[in-house]
């Protein structure tokens, strides 16, 4: 009979490894527990790896669309906000303008808001979010408003006041403008005045914005606008009667003339707030479709993890079962290697 010497090296060397081996598996059970997905996807569902992939892929891809759309969402809702004090201002100028009209007295006091009126206008216009100008159109790295009143005069201003002195030959506010008559006076601000704020001109003189609104991709198939520019018809319809009121020499004026000015600004800005409310309800639009994206991208990644978790997925409290047990036997493990360091022929001498 053939005996094999077994000594206590060797037993300590084969508890090592099983603790080796019980501390590997000890790992992958606690990932699993933790993450709900089996610790090696591939080894464990074989050629099913691939159909996971490509479902891990689409979903990957739902969320980029529903990342970009929150981005986009919130420029809307900051747009639509700033729009919403842009036409409120513009209606408690309507009030200012009414009250000139009845008081011609309170010229100076028109004058005054108009300016003030401009000024928030100019800002509102420059409103940045992140480091980018909303209204500016695909430029968003560029200020899209240059400010009407400043030193050097703008060349907004700068036009405005040629375009007076070519007219009637005086400047705003000199001698001599109150020889201007009413039918003048509608002639100018219906003619070389209005021309002005026509694209061509505003372009050149007040914006630097693009006419380009930026677009989203919100779905696979679903692209839209999801901005708006400064050149749009109703911000320069409000710069020209904000402009008409505050730096044509309103209080110099003949009653006539005076008339002439208040009654076009008036229907420019009651114009310009109708046209406001059409531009608002064309960007909610967008924010509506966004929002019905982002509910079917919801229903489908939903749909999706539910694919995936049928593939990848295994029974938390299993795992946490599976850990606990193992726990125990590297415990065992331990001890049972203590006892036999402890081992000695020196005990039983």
């Amino acid at each position: 009979m053939k005996t094999s010497n077994v000594s206590t090296l060797a037993i300590i060397h084969a508890t090592r490894e099983t603790r080796v081996n019980l501390q590997s598996k000890l790992v992958e059970a606690q990932k699993e527990a933790n993450t709900g997905r089996y610790a090696d996807v591939g080894v464990t569902i074989g050629y099913l790896t691939q159909r996971t992939i490509s479902l891990r892929q689409d979903y990957a891809r739902l969320q980029t669309f529903k990342d970009t759309n929150i981005v986009a969402a919130s420029r809307l809702e900051l747009t639509q906000t700033t729009l919403d004090g842009v036409a409120s201002a513009a209606e408690e100028f309507l009030s200012t303008l009414m009250a000139a009209r009845a008081a011609p007295s309170s010229a100076s006091v028109a004058i005054t808001d108009a300016k003030n009126k401009l000024t928030s206008f100019e800002a509102a216009l420059n409103t940045t979010v992140n480091g980018t100008h909303i209204f500016a159109g695909v430029n968003t790295d560029v200020k899209p408003i240059t400010a009407y009143f400043g030193t050097p005069p703008s060349a907004a201003q700068s036009a405005v006041a040629t375009a007076f002195v070519t007219e009637f030959g005086v400047a705003q506010g000199a001698a001599g403008v109150e020889n201007i008559s009413g039918a003048d006076m509608q002639a100018f601000l219906d003619g070389a005045f209005a021309d002005l704020f026509d694209h061509a001109n505003w372009t050149t003189t007040w914006s630097a914005a693009s006419d380009q609104n930026i677009t989203s991709r919100i779905s696979t198939n679903e692209r839209i606008q999801t901005s708006t520019n400064a050149n749009e018809g109703p911000f320069r319809a409000l710069a020209q009667a904000y402009t008409m009121i505050a730096d044509i020499g309103l209080d110099e004026l003949s009653p006539e003339a005076y008339l002439a000015v208040v009654n076009t600004a008036i229907e420019v800005v009651g114009q310009a707030v109708a046209d406001l409310t059409q531009l608002r309800a064309g960007l909610g639009t967008s924010e509506e479709r966004i929002a019905a994206a982002n509910e079917r991208i919801d229903i489908q990644r939903s749909l999706l993890n539910e694919h995936i978790l049928q593939l990848e997925g295994v029974d938390t409290y299993e795992a946490t079962v599976r850990v606990n047990s193992l726990l125990t036997q590297i415990e065992t493990a331990y001890a049972l290697t203590a006892r036999l360091q402890n081992l000695s022929l020196l005990n039983h001498i």
